[in-house]
């Protein structure tokens, strides 16, 4: 059987989201590649494990064109006119034994709307019926979402994923797990590699490495002692070759030159260690030592919000940019660059 999948992911990123969906679904045929939306068929049912690089994963029961100068309502009731639902898919994807009740929810252009509950009653008996669900008007267990975009498109849709971590349980600081994740596989990360995160903070990337890639050793480090203790706590049984440790990025002198395959990090981006230094010269400071523990040819991916003092200062290293995206993180503009030390 053919699913048909609707899966968000970080804005910025779609030029990249398509090869690494090929590389998790070999069958994979790419339907529509909207900014922070992709939607793709494949005989495989979900399985949340293989896509940590999205934030959220649906079923698609149809999705068209619509006005965008229309309410939601009036857009909704044209919608209504072209849908055809199958809920089969449903039952291969998902454990409907574990849930017993459902909303049917609106969103607009990212924010939530009221639907007009005439249009959407029929829905709810038919779901009811099919798939042995109750309503629920508050508490609840599944989502099934039409949404409009920004493109001018309307999508019905039922949620697969409830395990993502949201904004409100990130830790400050801390970065989206997709995020790391995909910070990680632009460093083209091989099982012989050492790999670094001098600015670790809550420990995002080398989580994510951790869990997902192959590597020789990784080293998590950060000047906060607090932040360093509370990861050494949580990887106290860890058996890879992960290394916590308190230091300062801005001398590693603890460290060979050409040490490490890869780096891949965070720096801070307004105030590191409580003092408002000239970031141009902190960060040239940062970018020295990157240079000299990088083996040739080595590969340093940094995310970055502060980025007219980031660039003036990278100007000044022999560092070749191979990839630059332009994202957005927590609603601030930011870069993801991919850097080759020459």
């Amino acid at each position: 059987m053919t699913n048909t999948f609707a899966s968000t992911y970080i804005s910025g990123l779609g030029e990249i989201i398509p090869r690494l969906l090929e590389t998790k679904l070999n069958d994979v045929e790419i339907i529509k590649n909207f900014d922070g939306l992709i939607i793709y068929k494949t005989k495989q049912i979900f399985n949340e494990s293989l896509f940590p690089f999205f934030n959220n994963t649906f079923l698609m029961f149809g999705y068209s064109n619509v006005n965008n100068e229309q309410s939601f309502n009036s857009a909704l009731s044209d919608f209504f006119k072209h849908l055809k639902i199958n809920f089969e898919n449903i039952f291969y994807n998902i454990n409907l034994k574990k849930y017993r009740t459902f909303k049917i929810l609106g969103i607009d252009k990212n924010q939530p709307v009221s639907i007009d509950y005439s249009l959407i009653k029929p829905l709810e008996n038919k779901i009811e019926n099919l798939c042995n669900l109750s309503v629920a008007f508050k508490k609840h267990d599944l989502d099934f979402i039409f949404m409009r975009r920004t493109e001018g498109i309307m999508l019905f849709l039922f949620k697969l994923t409830y395990n993502r971590i949201t904004e409100k349980q990130l830790q400050p600081g801390a970065i989206r797990p997709e995020l790391a994740y995909f910070l990680a596989w632009i460093s083209d990360i091989s099982k012989s590699d050492i790999v670094i995160d001098p600015f670790c903070g809550h420990g995002s990337i080398p989580k994510e490495i951790v869990k997902n890639f192959r590597f020789n050793m990784i080293f998590a480090s950060d000047i906060d002692e607090n932040l360093i203790n509370k990861l050494k706590l949580e990887y106290k049984k860890n058996k890879k070759n992960l290394f916590i440790k308190q230091r300062d990025a801005l001398n590693l002198s603890y460290f060979k030159d050409g040490f490490f395959d890869k780096i891949i990090t965070d720096p801070p981006w307004n105030i590191y260690n409580s003092v408002n230094d000239e970031f141009v010269s902190f960060y040239e400071k940062m970018l020295s030592e990157f240079y000299r523990i990088l083996k040739l040819n080595g590969c340093c991916v940094v995310l970055m919000g502060n980025l007219k003092d980031f660039e003036n200062a990278l100007e000044k290293f022999p560092f070749k940019i191979v990839g630059k995206y332009h994202i957005l993180v927590n609603g601030k503009k930011a870069n993801i660059y991919k850097l080759i030390k020459t």
